[in-house]
Parts: C-alpha cells; sequence; structure tokens
C-alpha cells in the first residue's frame, strides 16, 4: 500500500513539472509521515546529510569538473586527428576513428554527452563528405559516446558502486571489458556499412605523419594512464585520482595546449557546479528513500518475490526494469532509485554485484540513446541541427548493436568479470 501511495506522489509531482528529486522527496515524506513506525522525523534529514557525506563521493563532482575543462578544450580535436592518422585509411576507417577517439575520450571523461559536444562538430561534417550518410553520421556519433559510461572512470560506475558498497575499482575494470566489447561491436559495424555502401576511404598518412598526431595527442593519452595506473597501482583512491586528473586537465589545456584561458576554467567550474548541486541533491533524495523503503521492508519483499526465479530470469526482469527507466529518466536517477530495491533479489539469485553493475550501466546507457527522452537524443538535436524524427531513426540500428552487448554482457558474466577477477 505505501509502495503504491509513494509512488503515485511521486509521479503527480513529475506530472506538474517539478524536478525529479523533489518527486522522489515528496512520495518519501509523505509516505514516511503516514505510514512509518513512530520515528522521529528529524531522521529523514540526518540521512540525506549522510548519504552525501562520505569521502568516496568527492570522485563524482572532481571527475564532472575535469569532463567540463576537457569538453572545451583541445584534447577531442587531437584525439580524433589520432585516431584516424592510424586507421583513417582502412574501410570504414573514419568511422572506426571517431569510434576509438569517443572511447579514449571517455576514458578520461567519464562522461557521455560530453562527446557528443566536444568530438560530434569534429568529425560530422567529415563523415558527411566522405560519404556516410547524415543519419549514419548522427547515430554513429550519438551512439558512441555512451561508451564512457562504462569505460572507466565512468561516473555511473562510481555511482552504482557508492550505492552497493562496492570496489569502485573492480567497477573500473568490469566497464573496461564492456566498454571493449561495445567498441569493437560499433568498429564492425562501422566497417560493414561503409563496405556495403562503397564509402570512400582516406588517404594512408606515412609513419612521420602518425608521429607528428601521436605528439600532439600525448599529453591527452596522458590523463587516462595517470589515473587508472595510480589507482590500479596503489598511488592514489579513486577519489585521489579524480583531483588529479582535475589539475591535469587544467595543466594540459591551459599551459601546455594554451587552447583555455583561466577564464574560461571559471565557466567550466560555474557549469560543473549546476551539474554536481543536482547530482548531489538526487543522491541525499535517493538516501533519504533508500532508508524509507528499507525501513518497509520492500528490498525484502522485492527478494521474496522473485525467489523463485533463476539466475535467468532474475537478470531478465532487471533489464526490462532498467530499459523501460532508461527511456524516462536520466541514468543517475535510475541507478539511486532502482539498485535498492533489486540489489538485495539479485544477490540472492547468485548474481555478483560486480557483473551487477555492469549489465545495469550498460541498461542505462541504452536508455541514454532510448526514445522518448533519451538526453543523448536531445544533445544530438542541438549539435547537428537535425530533427527529433531524424535522430530517432539514426539511432534505431545503434539501439540493436547495443541491445547485443547488453545480451553478451548479461548472460556470458566472464566477459565482465575476467579482468577483475585478477585482481
Amino acid at each position: 500500500m505505501h509502495v503504491a501511495v509513494l509512488s503515485a506522489v511521486a509521479l503527480v509531482v513529475l506530472l506538474i513539472g517539478a524536478p525529479i528529486f523533489l518527486a522522489i522527496m515528496a512520495g518519501t515524506i509523505i509516505t514516511f509521515e503516514a505510514f512509518a513506525p513512530p520515528i522521529p522525523s528529524m531522521v529523514i534529514p540526518q540521512r540525506m546529510v549522510d548519504g552525501v557525506n562520505k569521502f568516496s563521493l568527492l570522485a563524482i563532482p572532481l571527475f564532472i569538473f575535469a569532463a567540463d575543462v576537457i569538453a572545451r578544450g583541445q584534447i577531442g580535436a587531437r584525439l580524433v586527428r589520432l585516431a584516424d592518422a592510424y586507421v583513417g585509411h582502412i574501410t570504414g576507417g573514419l568511422a572506426i576513428a571517431t569510434v576509438i577517439a569517443c572511447a579514449m575520450f571517455g576514458a578520461m571523461s567519464g562522461i557521455g554527452p560530453a562527446a557528443v559536444v566536444s568530438i560530434g562538430p569534429l568529425v560530422f561534417p567529415a563523415l558527411v563528405k566522405q560519404g556516410y550518410s547524415r543519419g549514419f553520421a548522427v547515430g554513429l556519433i550519438v551512439t558512441s559516446s555512451t561508451l564512457a559510461m562504462l569505460i572507466p572512470p565512468g561516473v555511473a560506475m562510481i555511482l552504482y558502486a557508492l550505492q552497493t558498497n562496492s570496489s569502485i575499482g573492480a567497477m573500473f575494470l568490469a566497464g573496461l571489458m564492456a566498454g571493449s566489447v561495445f567498441t569493437v561491436v560499433l568498429c564492425a559495424y562501422a566497417y560493414g556499412y561503409a563496405r556495403m555502401n562503397g564509402v570512400a576511404r582516406g588517404a594512408k598518412l606515412g609513419w612521420g605523419q602518425r608521429w607528428e598526431a601521436t605528439k600532439t595527442a600525448i599529453w591527452a593519452l596522458g590523463l587516462p594512464v595517470f589515473v587508472l595506473g595510480g589507482i590500479y597501482g596503489g598511488a592514489f583512491t579513486p577519489t585521489e585520482a579524480a583531483a588529479f586528473a582535475c589539475v591535469y586537465a587544467i595543466i594540459v589545456e591551459c599551459v601546455i595546449y594554451r587552447s583555455m584561458s583561466l577564464k574560461e576554467v571559471f565557466f567550466a567550474a560555474n557549469q560543473s557546479a549546476g551539474t554536481i548541486s543536482v547530482l548531489l541533491i538526487l543522491i541525499a533524495a535517493g538516501t533519504a528513500l533508500t532508508y524509507y523503503l528499507t525501513l518497509s521492508q520492500v528490498p525484502q519483499q522485492v527478494t521474496k518475490l522473485l525467489s523463485g526465479a533463476s539466475t535467468i530470469e532474475v537478470l531478465l526482469i532487471i533489464n526490462v526494469v532498467f530499459l523501460i527507466a532508461g527511456m524516462f529518466v536520466d541514468p543517475n536517477s535510475a541507478i539511486i532509485v532502482l539498485t535498492p530495491l533489486i540489489y538485495q533479489a539479485a544477490l540472492a539469485a547468485g548474481i555478483d554485484p560486480i557483473h551487477l553493475g555492469a549489465v545495469i550501466v550498460a541498461n542505462v546507457a541504452l536508455g541514454m540513446v532510448s526514445p522518448p527522452f533519451g538526453l543523448n537524443l536531445f544533445i544530438g538535436i542541438t549539435t547537428f541541427k537535425v530533427t527529433y524524427r531524424e535522430v530517432v531513426t539514426a539511432v534505431l540500428p545503434f539501439i540493436g548493436l547495443m541491445l547485443l552487448v547488453l545480451l553478451i554482457i548479461t548472460y556470458i558474466p566472464a566477459v565482465v568479470l575476467w579482468l577483475p577477477g585478477l585482481m
């Protein structure tokens, strides 16, 4: 009864146009006052403060700031040039270079939409000029940008790890494996598309030109090397790595590449502050919701409801729930609200928590390009000046590819657990 009331209140608040964190809080507070045991109401704000009072949580805002700095600078352009220098001459080379550049950009930023804005305007005209259709170019860029959610340091991976008290390092390794599978599938599709449609190949560059492209990108490539190498080498924690990423990105863009001024860094910080504020409020609201659901034993009820289901069936239910959620809410909200509900049931079904995290993040990444409200769809509309219908039509084949990758990740756990298992 109380869950139905909570959901109804949240839905009504959403329908009147309120932010999702207000919808969560309204439903939580009303049902808490109406159905909870006699506990002081002050416990709700206390739980909200506890939810954001975590040292490890600092990694998220710091990586967001680093991503905004990178998105405003020249790192994206240098990555595109580097990837094109090495694979641009093969069939589908420019499209493959786009995928690789988005993957490398994701390894620096952890934020998907940043790749659309940073890399998209660089490669979109070149793709169309070389013979790729506008729809293919838009779909490829918008979809490839979601690699940033899987490849470390994906913010969604960090958020899941904090929600479940899982190892952030292990989640990063699982995400790296999942992102690698997705990258290979996208590159294979790009090759097949170019071959079937007779797309012209780019000129083959000499090793001197390739070395020049490598030199111009070497500082950009150093960011994921130092960040991930520092984490797994034991030099610093993920939170410290995030702080290092901010300093490194600012030094590279402002001092080495000289593509940004300190004033532009301030503007990037201002933009990041808005994003971070919304996310922290959402985490606080989600913590209050999780507390109330735990108090009401909702996760235990979900576990009991799914007790007779097999592991395959539980994974299927989880996929369906997160796929539907991803069509309507942002990835962070889906992870914060739904993970506490299904986590205990997944563990009871014998699902590894690291495997579960990879499955959930892959689902919300797919939600970024799924109609009707996938965030990347609207960023693509703004960036490439296309209509909503055009961008939805463009991503449909790529949604099919993402579903294939999701099936691989879901039902072949060794794909994502192999590398974490070596830790």
